[in-house]
């Protein structure tokens, strides 16, 4: 018997041990479902499972729940995995350390290093509180092409106000 994606996911929320327990798990929900599209997914999907004999039933169900877990729980590391790999790591003050709160600070950046200098390896990722002194130094250096500033952000007693908008993602 052939089953639908929507109605495979419908079958693994309501997974049980047995048949009659996942079908009477899918039965109790038909009376409240609203979307009509939904509400033929698991009446189809009911029909389709009392279809088939209990031990294969049941059987298929569990077979069914530990598949889909084991796709989702792969994207979810995989995604994270390609995460890591994708960004460096950020080196230098952390996003709230003390520095950020000292009165002389006006500025922080990120940055990446272009060529080795005082600052670090080719390749590294920094993030600096600054002051006004202490940016003009990192813009000497931007210029010099040891380091390329990511970005900016003006600090206010320790409030961070950044130069641009982050890009809104995509839905």
């Amino acid at each position: 018997m052939k089953f639908s994606k929507s109605e495979l996911d419908i079958i693994c929320q309501y997974a049980a041990p047995t048949k009659a327990e996942t079908l009477a798990g899918m039965k109790e929900i038909v009376p409240v479902i609203k979307d009509l599209l939904t509400k033929a997914i698991v009446e189809n999907a009911i029909r389709k499972l009392e279809k088939i004999p209990e031990p294969e039933c049941s059987q298929f169900v569990a077979v069914t729940k530990a598949r889909f877990l084991a796709e989702r729980d792969n994207s979810i590391r995989q995604r994270l995995a390609a995460a890591k790999a994708q960004e460096p790591i950020m080196q230098g003050h952390d996003l709230s350390g003390i520095e950020r709160f000292r009165p002389e600070t006006r500025h922080m950046i990120t940055l990446e290093v272009q060529k080795q200098c005082f600052v670090g390896f080719k390749g590294e990722r920094f993030r600096f509180y600054l002051s006004d002194e202490g940016y003009r130094n990192a813009k000497r250096s931007e210029q010099e092409g040891e380091i390329k500033i990511k970005s900016h952000a003006a600090v206010v007693a320790g409030k961070l106000y950044p130069d641009k908008k982050p890009k809104q993602q995509e839905r």
